[in-house]
């Protein structure tokens, strides 16, 4: 408590100064409560704040904040905690307060210890790091029966479970809010800036300013965040999936996409068939058949399906996939006798077909998921690549 008793004094003198019929002046001050293992360095601490005597406690976690390229710990607290709190995005975790906390003089604690020389940090509402819980799922410690909102992250269908697909949409349009706001994150890459809240994944500690720098600086600082974002991404999908982090949609996901310019690169990923609904993606089936209904896009549409990368989709309607169809998908492609070629753009047209089908008969109980998901399971990777090749068209 050293370090604030300056501060109360010099808070103490402002009030029996204040003179102004007009302005009120005084302090607000808390206590702090926070446990803390004095054997090891640790990147937060549970604890609490109360604001009354005889107020209840708010549980909070505090992040440690150290000291880097010159800024000292407690300078970086205090910028991260209003840059933070100025930034107001959905997605970003409000901090309640920055503080420098300090254990007093124990005989048995030792002197050099961090918590005895001060921790600046910045405080919270108490959350759950990302980081814990993707170690406690690699480890076995959660299953997917303990925690049935995130888990499976992949389901048996192989599609990217909701919360996931919701969140990390939800994260992008996070980042171009904090960009919006003039500032950038820096440390997307850390599953440490991720925490999740109420069921919510949050971001924390936003710090970067991008007021002093020229727009080619400030754009390459922004896509840096987004890049940053998928690299935190990749390295939990990896740790939780192992040797089933495979599945071309998400691995995909940010190809071909840093190339493009900053706005351009934000819509291609906001956009992206891996965080759209499943009557979204069935729905892009139908704009791209009108894409190629489009005289002047006819040629284009067709060129971009001849491309090689389709070559694993022609000869779609063989024999052992109509097998493999559920009834609704075989009773659409059989509609009007079946008339389909095996070429690609037959393909897209059977597609468009199923969409309007369920389209005009969902209120008859088709399930667009199990739609969806039979698509997926037969023809894995199309839409993604449909976009890839399309969507600028």
């Amino acid at each position: 408590m050293e370090d604030q008793t300056e501060f109360f004094d010099f808070a103490k003198d402002e009030y029996d100064r204040n003179d102004s019929h007009d302005k009120v002046l005084g302090p607000s001050v808390c206590s702090y409560s926070v446990s803390f293992d004095y054997n090891k360095s640790e990147e937060w601490y549970k604890g609490s704040l109360s604001f009354k005597r005889d107020g209840k406690p708010i549980p909070v976690t505090c992040v440690k904040v150290d000291g880097v390229d010159g800024i000292d710990a407690a300078s970086r607290a205090e910028l991260i905690f209003h840059r933070t709190c100025e930034v107001g995005a959905d997605v970003v975790l409000r901090p309640h307060k920055d503080l420098f906390i300090k254990q007093k003089y124990f005989p048995k604690l030792p002197d050099h210890i961090e918590i005895r020389k001060g921790v600046s940090c910045v405080c919270y509402d108490r959350f759950e790091p990302l980081k814990d819980w993707a170690n406690k799922v690699q480890s076995k410690e959660i299953v997917p029966y303990d925690d049935q909102l995130k888990l499976p992250l992949r389901t048996r269908d192989d599609r990217l479970q909701d919360f996931w697909r919701t969140s990390i949409g939800d994260l992008i349009r996070g980042v171009r809010s904090i960009h919006a706001k003039g500032f950038f994150h820096g440390g997307l890459h850390k599953q440490s800036s991720f925490v999740f809240f109420h069921d919510k994944l949050k971001v924390i500690n936003v710090e970067g300013s991008l007021a002093d720098l020229s727009l080619s600086e400030q754009d390459e600082k922004k896509k840096k965040d987004l890049m940053q974002l998928r690299m935190m991404l990749d390295v939990v999908f990896k740790k939780i999936l192992g040797s089933k982090y495979s599945w071309k949609e998400c691995l995909k996901f940010f190809d071909n996409a840093e190339c493009l310019d900053y706005p351009e690169f934000v819509e291609k990923l906001i956009s992206h068939p891996l965080l759209l609904s499943s009557e979204e993606r069935m729905g892009m089936f139908a704009r791209y058949h009108r894409k190629w209904d489009i005289v002047g896009k006819q040629k284009a549409v067709e060129k971009a399906l001849q491309s090689s990368d389709f070559d694993h989709f022609k000869s779609w309607n063989r024999t052992p996939v109509l097998s493999n169809m559920n009834k609704f998908m075989k009773g659409v492609y059989y509609h009007n006798s079946g008339n389909y070629s095996g070429e690609v753009t037959e393909l897209l047209r059977y597609l468009r077909n199923l969409y309007n089908h369920y389209y005009q008969l969902k209120a008859l109980t088709v399930n667009v998921v199990d739609v969806d998901s039979g698509v997926q399971r037969l023809f894995p990777g199309f839409l993604e690549l449909l976009y890839t090749h399309l969507e600028k068209l």
